[in-house]
């Protein structure tokens, strides 16, 4: 997949309109992000998918599929353990074995409907317990117990031909605020960092490496690294990284619509100024979507506001000055499904799932 465009986007139904096919074809949109509301039964999905796909074959389908609370398909579709509740078992052997399951499951699941991309697993380290954007969706807050589950789930996702992303870069269990809402400020050191929240990216980022996996950005201001946000900083993106990191990471912003990406000093940075902020940082690609605007998805005009926003002569210019620089990630290979592989897992997954 070469010189896929820059933006990750979200679409308003369970089918497409003709304006979102005609913003599907603009070469900045490089994928589709999926959620709830685009899903009615898995026959619907797969033709939604298969018609995006028709318009730009090579465009990445990604969704939130990590279990417990975050998970967009549930009709049709095994429930999955939240990561927390992986991380609570007693018996390290079994929470592995739940841990790949976890991830094979709905890596197979999703395969099959056509999606490609699944934004998970968490391994951000929950430093506080009073954390709501982050409780029951981690391996929890033990280094060693997060590295290797999520190792497990990793394993488990490949297998079943799903890329997993990990998340959130460089951590954000460090503040108890809620990016979609507020903004995140940290004064951690870098040095305390190194030897605890970086550790499950290094870790991971550096084993799995054929396919590379994707590292999502964080909207937290480390503010005696940079006075940028992660996914706005250099320093973290290309300084850090190479540091971190044996070979140059794949960085994925997490949404810039979400209130810590979208102002500064109590000023909205336009949308355009963002995109090209997260790109020049080290970002790859930039998830922008309509979710904290329900208003746009309820009336479908999701369309015009990234056509007004988001597909400007700015970020244009710059893509395609840039875009010989730009490399693409490699998606798994998406082997048939063995279903006697596949419904032993499922069938002991839902035995160990029922314990918890």
């Amino acid at each position: 997949m070469k010189n896929i465009g820059p933006l990750i986007i979200n679409i308003d139904d369970i089918t497409l309109s003709k304006n979102e096919k005609l913003v599907i074809k603009h070469d900045l949109i490089g994928g589709i992000i999926l959620f709830s509301h685009n899903y009615s039964s898995k026959e619907q999905l797969i033709d939604l998918i298969n018609e995006i796909k028709s318009i730009k074959n090579n465009i990445y389908i990604c969704i939130d599929h990590e279990g417990g609370r975050v998970q967009r398909l549930l009709d049709d579709f095994t429930h999955l353990p939240s990561l927390e509740s992986i991380s609570n078992i007693n018996d390290k052997v079994l929470a592995k074995d739940i841990a790949y399951a976890s991830g094979y499951i709905g890596s197979c699941e999703l395969s099959n409907v056509g999606i490609n991309i699944n934004f998970s697993p968490i391994v951000d380290i929950n430093h506080f317990n009073e954390n709501k954007l982050l409780k029951d969706r981690t391996f929890g807050n033990d280094l060693t117990t997060i590295i290797s589950l999520a190792s497990e789930y990793i394993k488990g996702t490949l297998k079943g031909g799903i890329l997993p992303v990990l998340k959130h870069y460089p951590g954000h269990g460090r503040v108890i605020s809620d990016s979609h809402v507020s903004h995140c400020i940290s004064d951690v050191s870098y040095d305390d960092l190194k030897i605890s929240d970086l550790m499950p990216f290094q870790e991971l980022a550096n084993t799995f490496t054929k396919p590379q996996i994707p590292i999502m950005t964080s909207h937290v201001q480390y503010k005696n690294i940079d006075d940028k946000i992660v996914t706005y900083s250099r320093k973290w993106l290309e300084d850090k990284a190479s540091l971190i990191f044996t070979k140059k990471a794949f960085f994925i912003s997490d949404d810039i619509e979400m209130y810590s990406a979208k102002s500064k000093n109590n000023k909205e940075i336009p949308c355009d100024e963002r995109v090209i902020m997260a790109l020049s940082a080290g970002c790859r690609l930039i998830i922008a979507t309509t979710m904290q605007n329900n208003m746009l998805i309820n009336e479908k005009l999701s369309h015009k506001y990234f056509s007004e926003k988001y597909l400007t002569k700015n970020i244009i210019e710059y893509y395609e000055k840039n875009r010989d620089k730009m490399f693409d990630i490699e998606l798994p290979d998406i082997l048939n499904s063995d279903l006697t592989v596949y419904n032993s897992t499922l069938m002991n997954l839902n035995k160990w799932s029922s314990k918890l």
